[in-house]
């Protein structure tokens, strides 16, 4: 049986010191999990993966996703200094091209097209201006704009 408290080998409960100590950590902890974090606190980072293919892995079907975009943006409350995407593909993606988006698609920044195939490609600006409120996205293209392949998004408030 799993207690927060153990009694001693006498049978005596713990003392009122210890019990506060425990109630003091329990409260701190509870706290902590209803953390907000501030407006200045802006940058932030994420993974979006797409596709995919179910391979027999030591008899258990396991999915494997086709590639995934990650997507950074570094700043502090509506400022971005500057913000970075990234992708690996188990495939060649050919003349690929990441467009960020704000504002929930009110403004978008085009990057420029990697002319060529490749399974890796990154992408890397510097922005300082301050972004509207609303989703702060990343989109992957290929084929010189033709296609988007996946998003990643991170939120803007203040």
């Amino acid at each position: 049986m799993n207690r927060l408290f153990s009694t001693s080998e006498k049978g005596r409960a713990p003392s009122l010191r210890a019990q506060c100590c425990v109630a003091s950590l329990a409260l701190a902890l509870a706290a902590a999990a209803f953390v907000v974090p501030r407006a200045g606190e802006a940058s932030a980072g994420g993974y979006q993966y797409w596709g995919g293919f179910t391979a027999n892995i030591g008899g258990q079907s396991v999915g494997i996703p086709a590639g995934q975009l990650y997507h950074y943006i570094s700043g502090e409350g509506y400022h971005i200094s500057w913000e970075a995407a990234n992708f690996a593909a188990a495939g060649n993606l050919c003349d690929p091209s990441i467009r960020f988006t704000y504002g929930n698609g009110a403004y978008r920044y085009d990057g420029n097209v990697h002319w060529g195939c490749s399974h890796v490609g990154q992408w890397k600006y510097t922005f300082d201006w301050n972004a509207p409120r609303g989703s702060a996205c990343a989109e992957l293209w290929v084929g010189n704009w033709e296609r988007m392949i996946t998003k990643q998004c991170h939120y803007v408030y203040g």
